[in-house]
């Protein structure tokens, strides 16, 4: 806690409150959940039902299967009854309401506790808890807990230790300060096993998802002068290796490992008229110029969009925005 300003320290203060006022709960992130959003709602609801509130945690999308070991994933639901009420709904990593996907309106709950650490966001909660320079949802989440002097139990620890590390890119990505390491301790100090965790996220993957990241590797290629390198998931793909998108999982970081790449993309084929794009760039260079042009968004470093174009029309896109951006003769 010694490391949060003024403006952070009252708006957790908001959020205790609430807390404590509040009975009935909705927690959920945004569609397509990733480790930090489910590790995050997790944490929370198991911690909120040890103070005696009844939590809901709902996903509109499947969960991926490296967070599926974690306490609790089996009790998320996919949606809520249009005639349920909530005294509180705490939507996570969530640049706006409809980022969750229609699972409830916003009249269901009669306060909205927003907790993000994206730099595009619409504050749209009663209270907005909104730190860029975080690394993860997860470490917001340990922010609060501390401030209600509650030690998260081992389960709960390894949770957030999960939203952490793969926010991060295992403390790799640049996103990773300082106040991730000293997260990640006091969550060990909690009991968790960090090698269960790292084998369960990272080493666990079907031979089917293996198979995909193969091909993948096999096909990258680098345009611009080699300084982007991109990588193709079509839907033929996926099907000649059985797998679906939540198997591409990090396949995207590979992209630059290739010396002198500065911008990565993973293209993903969703129909004959819309492509996904998920980037990667170095320390340098701002990915959210590029992704906000589709609506996008993400962080600087690491951003994702929809584009409005078959996958090879996609990529002839991206590249001639990206040759403006990176100033490439």
């Amino acid at each position: 806690m010694d490391n949060l300003s003024e403006r952070d320290i009252k708006k957790i203060s908001e959020i205790s409150k609430i807390i404590k006022q509040s009975k009935t709960f909705f927690i959920a992130g945004h569609v397509k959940p990733d480790g930090d959003s489910i590790g995050s709602a997790l944490a929370l609801a198991s911690v909120l039902n040890r103070m005696g509130k009844k939590v809901s945690v709902y996903s509109v999308d499947e969960i991926p299967k490296f967070v599926k070991f974690l306490k609790g994933s089996n009790k998320i639901k996919k949606l809520a009854k249009r005639t349920d009420a909530f005294d509180c709904a705490i939507i996570l990593e969530s640049n706006n309401f409809s980022r969750m996907g229609d699972i409830i309106t916003s009249s269901q709950a009669k306060r909205i506790i927003n907790i993000d650490h994206h730099l595009s966001h619409t504050g749209f909660g009663d209270v907005n808890y909104i730190v860029p320079s975080s690394s993860s949802t997860a470490e917001l989440v340990l922010n609060i807990f501390g401030y209600m002097k509650i030690k998260p139990l081992k389960h709960e620890a390894e949770c957030l230790y999960t939203g952490i590390i793969t926010d991060t890119g295992r403390f790799q990505q640049v996103n990773t300060t300082p106040n991730s390491h000293i997260a990640a301790a006091k969550l060990m100090e909690c009991g968790v096993d960090i090698n269960k965790v790292y084998k369960e996220v990272y080493e666990k993957g079907s031979l089917n998802a293996l198979k995909l990241q193969g091909l993948a590797l096999y096909g990258i290629r680098t345009i611009l002068n080699n300084k982007v390198s991109y990588i193709l998931l079509t839907k033929d793909i996926f099907k000649k290796t059985g797998t679906s998108e939540s198997d591409s999982e990090g396949v995207v970081n590979y992209t630059l490992r290739i010396d002198g790449v500065l911008v990565g993309c993973v293209f993903k084929e969703v129909d004959a008229k819309a492509t996904k794009v998920s980037f990667r760039s170095v320390k340098s260079f701002d990915l959210l110029k590029v992704v906000r042009e589709f609506g996008g968004g993400g962080h600087k470093n690491a951003a994702g969009c929809t584009i409005n174009a078959g996958i090879n029309e996609a990529v002839k896109i991206v590249s001639g925005i990206l040759e403006k951006n990176l100033k490439i003769k």
